[in-house]
């Protein structure tokens, strides 16, 4: 795992980064999946489409799992709600081969990044959103 330099660097972050930038972290992993899958799409490499469709629902689905209910309420709900939204488009645009759902994915994506990286900037290493219970766990190379 290590003998990729970039692994090891990845790993690193991930292990000293606060609970919102590995929100963060989770969300570009998700936007850059698909990307490459629009990519795979527009060159008909179906294999490299599925892997990053897989990639980016995992991402998407980890994400809406380290919802804290209790503790972030109906913002936590709310974005639950979004997370289903955004995994719906991937899998309608990966099942049609079609571009425009999953660019919608990326761009509400973006939305939440951009509010995410706000959120990382702020706060000290050790505070945890109260939306989230753990983002940690979740292996965005490959």
């Amino acid at each position: 795992m290590y003998n990729n330099p970039s692994n090891a660097y990845r790993e690193m972050a991930v292990q000293t980064s606060s609970p919102a930038r590995l929100v963060v972290m989770l969300y570009e992993g998700a936007i850059r999946f698909l990307r490459e899958s629009v990519s795979a799409i527009q060159s008909k490499d179906l294999a490299h489409k599925r892997h990053c469709i897989d990639r980016a629902v995992a991402v998407v689905q980890h994400l809406e799992s380290t919802l804290d209910l209790e503790r972030g309420g109906q913002v936590a709900v709310d974005l639950g709600r979004l997370y289903s939204y955004v995994n719906s488009r991937i899998l309608e645009g990966s099942t049609k081969l079609d571009v425009a759902p999953l660019e919608e994915a990326i761009k509400l994506l973006n939305v939440l990044l951009t509010g995410w990286e706000g959120i990382a900037n702020r706060e000290g290493t050790n505070t945890v959103p109260p939306t989230v219970k753990s983002a940690g766990g979740f292996q965005l190379h490959g």
